[in-house]
């Protein structure tokens, strides 16, 4: 295979939303990379939804999205190459927490070991879904962690294994080590969350395809790491997880398209309802992207269908939700400004939508609760690789008298919590409107 059309093809396929990374084609080797994003965070909370909780006004020091890898390749003829990538977060601020120590084993972010061929490639390993990767296209906002992709739009943003219903998939940050579930399994990862469509999924396997007039399709699904030593972990049946995901992009010229197609099965078993233990969700995205010279325009919208998985009511985390429909949509947009760019993304939440019970919520969507997210904010470019930024960013959460929404940034920082432990808490309370003003910068090597 050509090189230098590998070596786009890869590369491409390499890059994660917000996130600038090496080419893995090229001369043979071994290279280190990484990006660092750090800012100062001053942020308020207004009072949740039902007034429970007082407003709370604090500052952080915030690092979202930062990495750290070692990638390298190696020719093996015949147009022919493996290659390996092994990525771990990093926390310039010293975060103690248990996306940091599982720094414990280097990798838990994009890690893999692939082959590469005129055919494409295959890796295997834990890996961004071609689902999250689609929304990179319609994405423009790549400071701070304020991207619309795993807050407004995906509903949430998780990594780790297939989800398991028996196993507790507590972390010790002091060792590493995971408590076994009641039933007495578990799974060498902890599971990702139920119910996110912006996945990085243990167990991956994915496929990338040439690039071909600009035209590129990634496949992927996950293996479920465990075997039930129950034959009923539910009430309704044995829980019996499946992913699969897909994307097809486009890029050439000004014009960037893609659609992105992902589905779940087993990921919330129901307990409540005969038939539920193995529901099947599925979203799909689609997104555009125009370089006009000056600047540059983005829009993408998606709609994610949660079928019913049972009435809420049963007992313990394998209790029925329902299911809902809920649409979002992001428009933002990027202009050059002396030396560096302003941009700014406006993401809307509708809610749920077809909810089969009322008030019900799923993650951080709830039944008829819309939530939106404004950013603006500007890049002081002041190398290739280092920048300084400024953003402000409002993300109101509805409520509807009894249930609201709880969008949050990804990773953090901690928000109000509860009324005992304020600030020390990284949960959202529902229906709390968040404002930040933030300083920071990047850099990459």
């Amino acid at each position: 295979m050509n090189k230098k059309l590998m070596a786009v093809a890869v590369a491409g396929a390499l890059t994660a939303p917000g996130l600038a990374v090496a080419q893995v084609g090229g001369s043979p080797g071994v290279s280190l990379y990484g990006r660092l994003d750090t800012a100062v965070m001053i942020q308020k909370f207004s009072t949740d939804g039902s007034g429970a909780i007082p407003e709370l006004k604090k500052n952080d020091i915030f690092s979202p999205g930062n990495a750290l890898g070692v990638r390298g390749r190696e020719d093996l003829g015949g147009g022919t190459a493996a290659w390996f990538q092994l990525e771990s977060g990093v926390w310039p601020d010293g975060r103690l927490d248990s996306a940091a120590t599982s720094g414990q084993h280097f990798g838990g972010r994009n890690s893999a070991v692939g082959f590469s061929s005129a055919g494409g490639d295959v890796l295997f390993g834990i890996w961004d879904s071609p689902y999250k990767v689609a929304y990179g296209t319609a994405n423009l906002v790549t400071s701070g962690g304020f991207a619309s992709s795993g807050i407004i739009m995906g509903n949430g943003d998780t990594t780790g294994a297939l989800p398991n219903a028996q196993c507790t998939n507590t972390v010790s940050n002091g060792s590493g080590s995971v408590t076994v579930g009641a039933n007495g399994v578990c799974v060498t990862e902890s599971s990702g969350n139920n119910a996110s469509w912006s996945r990085r999924n243990n167990n991956s396997i994915q496929y990338w395809s040439p690039v071909f007039s600009g035209v590129q399709f990634k496949l992927a699904t996950a293996l479920a790491n465990y075997q039930s030593a129950d034959s009923s972990p539910t009430a309704s049946g044995v829980q019996k997880p499946k992913y699969y995901s897909g994307n097809v992009t486009y890029a050439r010229g000004p014009l960037a398209l893609a659609a992105g197609y992902e589905s779940h099965v087993g990921f919330r078993p129901g307990s409540t309802a005969a038939g539920t233990a193995n529901p099947k969700d599925n979203a799909l995205q689609i997104g555009a992207k125009w370089d006009f010279g000056l600047g540059q325009v983005g829009a993408g919208y998606e709609q994610l269908k949660y079928n019913d998985n049972g009435s809420p009511g049963g007992a313990g985390a394998n209790a029925g939700q329902g299911g809902m429909k809920v649409p979002s949509a992001v428009v933002n947009g990027r202009i050059n400004a002396g030396p560096g760019a302003v941009w700014a993304s406006y993401s809307k939440s509708q809610g749920g939508k077809s909810c089969t019970t009322a008030n019900m919520t799923i993650n951080n969507a709830a039944c008829g609760v819309q939530a939106k997210m404004t950013v603006v904010g500007y890049d002081y470019v002041m190398s290739k690789r280092t920048k300084m930024f400024a953003a402000y960013a409002k993300i109101d959460n509805g409520w509807n008298g009894t249930v609201g929404s709880n969008y949050y940034y990804i990773a953090g920082p901690a928000a109000q919590g509860n009324a005992v432990g304020r600030g020390t808490s990284g949960a959202l309370i529902a229906g709390t409107d968040v404002t930040t003003f933030s300083l920071g910068i990047q850099h990459s090597f």
